[in-house]
């Protein structure tokens, strides 16, 4: 299994979230996000948790843990909402929406343009 840092440092990287903003979402510094990342801090409390967990789309529990699914299985926003009342409602365009946000994915946005904007 693995350890909190790196499932920290996962959820980070792979959410592509600067450090600073992580730090900002959960009221804390930077070095203290670099030392939840290094395995230097051996704990986050459960609202530094929840926050990291928002911030980074990852599911709380697994940061925490490593149990249970990676991401989040749920809609926190009323566009990921809709997205997902499309993709239960007309499943014959699953795999097309799939594939139109590894396009956008894959077209790295703009530097400094805010994901959360939509």
């Amino acid at each position: 299994m693995t350890t909190l840092s790196v499932r920290v440092t996962e959820a980070i990287e792979t959410s592509k979230v600067k450090v600073a903003k992580v730090a900002a979402a959960c009221g804390v510094s930077d070095q203290s996000v670099y030392q939840w990342m290094s395995g230097e801090t051996k704990t986050i409390s459960g609202e530094h948790l929840v926050e990291l967990a928002a911030i980074t789309g990852f599911d709380p529990r697994w940061i925490a843990k490593g149990l249970g699914p990676k991401r989040r299985q749920y809609a926190t926003t009323d566009a990921e909402a809709h997205v997902l009342g499309v993709m239960q409602s007309q499943p014959k365009y699953n795999s097309m929406v799939v594939r139109l946000v590894d396009t956008v994915v894959a077209s790295d946005p703009v530097d400094g343009e805010d994901r959360d904007a939509a």
